[in-house]
């Protein structure tokens, strides 16, 4: 909404937000009352203006959003967005954006939860509320309608991943050979499926045993983070044995560029045909590569660095793979003699007044 102000030298101004910038205009008058006059033959025509322009619709707006991050982000993050914004149109029709209300966003969430996961709503209201709150920075709305729309509550589960003896017995079984070096090397470098089939070998140092893992004009890294990761023995060896020096690190089946689908698909086929945990995808191995570090005592920090995780709550989940390590770390303040004296007590109490059958069938040594 215009308003009407007034400068140093009493000359009112007609101040708008035009594309994020006020724009002046002067009314030529000191006069208050004629400056009004002004402002409203200007108010009045900038609105039949706006009225005869046609509204541009959410489908518009989600386009146009779309651009944007595409030019801004990599291919996988435009796909995703792009799918859970197409699927809100879908859903709310092309209404325009005004139309669109705080009950709007959680009926949504709702009916996205009838045909998939909570992870996949979760993913699809983040995908929205990142669209509303770039046209929010746009000054298209005042208000995102998304905003303090909370996420599903997703109980917490341990990802997938495999043992050595299981990871040994699936690449025994795998009949495709062109795939066993790509398993093996990501279950010994926690490197992504992308980040692999897109590592060269000018990126590779065998001498060091380092590899490095940077975007390139075909693929583009998460967040666009440059980092080494170190090589162990076993991803050592399994470079070595390439034949090829030039070019790919890792081809397909018939010695071109791999496509990321293929070898997913291929892996969990494998998984399957071994009888292994069905939940089982590519990305397991990378939770393979984690969860082999912390059962070593490696802890949560080295292993955060090793994955390249931006935060320490996501390399949280493999926590619980640390019990088994901290026995030593709670015997510590073990008050054995004492506690087995009292225990002891305790026992003869509970025989004399209840005759406890497992008292007497488990005595106290």
């Amino acid at each position: 909404m215009p308003s009407l102000v007034r400068d140093k030298r009493g000359i009112f101004y007609i101040v708008r937000s035009v594309d994020g910038k006020r724009k002046w205009c002067s009314t030529r008058t000191r006069d208050r009352s004629e400056a009004y006059r002004v402002y409203l033959k200007a108010t009045t025509r900038a609105s039949k203006e706006e009225t005869q322009q046609p509204q541009k619709t959410l489908s518009h707006h989600v386009e146009d959003y779309l651009s944007h991050v595409k030019a801004n982000h990599g291919v996988k993050t435009y796909n995703i967005y792009a799918l859970a914004l197409r699927h809100f149109v879908r859903w709310t029709g092309d209404v325009p954006v005004e139309a669109i209300t705080p009950r709007t966003i959680d009926m949504f969430k709702v009916k996205r939860l009838e045909t998939v996961s909570p992870a996949t709503v979760n993913n699809n209201l983040r995908a929205v509320k990142t669209f509303f709150n770039c046209l929010k920075r746009w000054d298209l709305i005042v208000k995102s309608p998304a905003e303090g729309s909370a996420p599903i509550r997703i109980v917490d589960q341990v990802p997938a991943y495999l043992t050595i003896d299981q990871l040994e017995f699936l690449l025994g079984t795998m009949n495709d050979k062109w795939l066993q070096p790509i398993v093996l090397f990501a279950a010994m470098s926690g490197a992504r499926l992308g980040e692999i089939l897109h590592l060269n070998w000018n990126q590779v140092d065998l001498v060091n045993r380092v590899a490095l893992i940077q975007s390139s004009v075909s693929y583009q890294v998460k967040c666009g983070k440059v980092r080494s990761i170190p090589l162990n023995e076993t991803a050592c060896r399994v470079l070595m044995v390439l034949p090829s020096r030039e070019g790919l690190v890792f081809r397909g089946k018939r010695g071109g560029p791999a496509n990321p689908n293929h070898v997913s698909r291929s892996f969990r086929r494998a998984a399957r045909k071994a009888g292994l945990d069905k939940r089982l995808h590519f990305h397991s191995l990378r939770h393979t590569f984690a969860s082999l570090l912390v059962q070593s005592g490696v802890s949560l920090y080295h292993v955060q660095k090793l994955l390249g995780h931006s935060s320490c709550r996501v390399t949280e989940v493999y926590a619980h793979l640390q019990s088994a390590k901290l026995h030593h770390v709670v015997n510590t303040i073990s008050v054995a003699d004492a506690a087995h004296k009292w225990f002891h007590k305790r026992v003869k109490v509970a025989r004399r007044k209840t005759h406890l059958h497992w008292v007497s069938s488990n005595p106290i040594p």
